[in-house]
C-alpha cells in the first residue's frame, strides 16, 4: 500500500536507469524529485521536482524524503581501470555525503544501486547475496564498499539501507558505451566491432523496467534494517548471443574481431534470484532479446 504523498528523492534520475525510475514511481503516485548535473534525456512528468545538484561538492537537497533512491554513480567496469580516483569520488564520497546528509532528517529508507560486479569471477554458479565477494575493478569495489557504508550507517543510526545488486541491465534508452546498443550503432556506422575475448562470456541481462518495478517494491517491502538483494533474471546470455540480437535488430551483417580478455571482465554473471522473489514478492517480466509490447516502435 503506498503511504499518502511518498516524498521519494531519486538521485542520477536522468540517467538510463532513473530516467525509468522517475517515471515508474511518478506514474504510480509518487512525489518524485528527481536529482541529477544532467537535463533528463526527455521531459520527466508532470508534478516532478527537478534539481540540479552534484552529489561530491555542492549543498545537498533540503526536504522531508522519506524515501531516497541512490542511482548517480559512474558506470563501467572497464573505464575504472583507468580512473580509479574519479570512481572513488563520484561512487563513494558523493554516496557517504548523502547518507550523512539524510542521517539527521529522518530518512525511512535508503535505496542503494549496488551491482552483480562485487561478485566478481565466480564458478558459473548462480551468485547468492551470501557469497563470498571478489570485486575485480575500482567500479566494484566502490559498489561494494558503498554497500558497508550503508550497513554501518543501518547499525549506528537506524536507517533502513537495501542494496539491490542489479545484473547488466539494457532496455530502451541504454548508454551507447553497453555493449547491446554498442552494438547496433557499430554495425548501423559500418565498423568493425571488438569483442574482447571468445564471446562466450554470459551475462545475465536484467530489463529496466524491471529494475524501476524493484524499485517500488523496495519502497513499499515491509522489512527493515540492512538488506542485499540480486535484481537479474536466472538467466544469463552470452556476448555472441547479444552480437545477432543486433544483427537481427538492424537487418545487418557485424564485422567483428576478437581480441584479447579484459582484466575487468568476469566469464559469467547470472543471478540467484530466491531471495528477492520470497522477500520482495518481485521476479523478471521481460527476458532478453524480448521487449514489452510499451516499448515495442
Amino acid at each position: 500500500m503506498l503511504p499518502e504523498k511518498s516524498k521519494v528523492l531519486v538521485t542520477g534520475a536522468s540517467g538510463f536507469i532513473g530516467s525509468h525510475v522517475v517515471r515508474h514511481l511518478a506514474d504510480i503516485g509518487y512525489m518524485v524529485t528527481a536529482l541529477d548535473l544532467r537535463p533528463p534525456p526527455q521531459e520527466h512528468p508532470a508534478g516532478v521536482i527537478k534539481l540540479s545538484c552534484d552529489l561530491r561538492s555542492d549543498s545537498l537537497p533540503e526536504g522531508d524524503f522519506a524515501f531516497v533512491i541512490h542511482l548517480a554513480a559512474l558506470g563501467g567496469v572497464r573505464p575504472s581501470m583507468e580512473r580509479p580516483l574519479d570512481y572513488l569520488e563520484t561512487n563513494l564520497r558523493a554516496t557517504m555525503r548523502l547518507l550523512e546528509h539524510c542521517r539527521p532528517r529522518g530518512l525511512q529508507r535508503f535505496i542503494f544501486a549496488s551491482s552483480s560486479s562485487v561478485y566478481g569471477p565466480t564458478a558459473g554458479l548462480p551468485s547468492k547475496e551470501s557469497d563470498e565477494l571478489h570485486p575485480c575493478s575500482p567500479y566494484a569495489l566502490t559498489k561494494l564498499q558503498g554497500e558497508e557504508w550503508g550497513r554501518l550507517f543501518s547499525e549506528k543510526h537506524g536507517i533502513d539501507f537495501f542494496a539491490l545488486r542489479l545484473f547488466a541491465v539494457w532496455g530502451e534508452g541504454q548508454r551507447p558505451d553497453l555493449a547491446l546498443e554498442s552494438f547496433r550503432r557499430k554495425i548501423l556506422a559500418g565498423e568493425t566491432i571488438t569483442i574482447h575475448g571468445d564471446g562466450e562470456q554470459r551475462r545475465d541481462l536484467t530489463h529496466v523496467s524491471d529494475v524501476a518495478r524493484t524499485m517500488e517494491a523496495a519502497l513499499t517491502w515491509t522489512g527493515n534494517g540492512f538488506e542485499v538483494f540480486n535484481i537479474g533474471t536466472g538467466r544469463n546470455h552470452s556476448v555472441n548471443e547479444m552480437l545477432r540480437a543486433a544483427e537481427e535488430q538492424t537487418g545487418m551483417r557485424a564485422k567483428v574481431e576478437y581480441g584479447s580478455e579484459h582484466p575487468a571482465d568476469v566469464p559469467v554473471t547470472l543471478a540467484d534470484v530466491r531471495k528477492t522473489r520470497e522477500l520482495l514478492g518481485w521476479e523478471a517480466k521481460v527476458f532478453f532479446p524480448a521487449l514489452p509490447s510499451t516499448l515495442c516502435p
